[in-house]
């Protein structure tokens, strides 16, 4: 498995964040979903830079595998 590229890493970070809002919105959870807006609304994923991409990527996956 080859190592995902920014943008791959860019498009799953902001799947996740889509996953998560919408079971926050399906479920009612309305107070956690203010919390999570106020508190993750700094992220600006279109403008992002590489260098916090990737970290945030390997905080939530761990290791990026290496390219065979």
């Amino acid at each position: 498995m080859s190592k995902p590229t920014i943008e791959e890493m860019r498009d799953q970070l902001v799947n996740n964040e889509v996953e998560d809002i919408s079971e926050m919105v399906i479920h009612n959870r309305n107070e956690e979903l203010f919390d999570y807006v106020y508190r993750t609304s700094w992220r600006d994923f279109k403008n992002i830079g590489e260098a916090d991409i990737k970290t945030m990527y390997m905080d939530l996956y761990g290791d990026m595998p290496d390219e065979q």
